[in-house]
């Protein structure tokens, strides 16, 4: 999902909020069924082509859907955050010793979940060069925090 802002006139915006049919992104249930849960509806919806995939477009006028873009904000950074997360962790799995490996083949989603969860603090979050979003993790850290995981489950 991308979310387009756009003036409208004095002290009034346009929110579009656009999907990709074709690709769909992690986050894009848990919108729908957000605006859904809160009757959201909006004011115009149609379905076009942009950048070369398929799009549904959903037109909401500032005002109303205003209080609720940061809501939709936060389920966005939520789902990024989580799949930042996961990347990391599976990045840093990988760097464990070969006698420790095999401990964890068999409880990698479960251990991957309990990492993502125990690390899923702001201080795991920076931004790069570009500005954009990244998880940034101590590999060491990652995996004698597996090992510790791995004795419980």
């Amino acid at each position: 999902m991308f979310i387009q802002v756009e003036p409208a006139g004095f002290f009034m915006y346009t929110v579009r909020l656009i999907f990709d049919t074709e690709n769909v992104n992690s986050e894009d249930p848990e919108v729908r069924d957000y605006l859904t849960d809160h009757q959201l509806e909006p004011k115009y919806q149609w379905n076009a082509e942009l950048d070369g995939s398929q799009c549904e477009f959903m037109q909401f006028g500032g005002c109303y859907l205003g209080r609720h873009l940061d809501s939709i904000g936060q389920i966005q950074r939520r789902v990024v955050e989580l799949e930042l997360l996961t990347a990391e962790v599976e990045t840093h799995l990988q760097g464990l010793a070969p006698e420790e490996a095999p401990a964890i083949l068999g409880k990698r989603e479960a251990a991957v979940a309990a990492l993502v969860a125990e690390f899923n603090v702001e201080e795991s979050f920076q931004a790069n060069e570009q500005g954009e979003l990244t998880a940034v993790l101590d590999g060491d850290q990652v995996r004698e925090t597996a090992k510790r995981l791995l004795a419980t489950l």
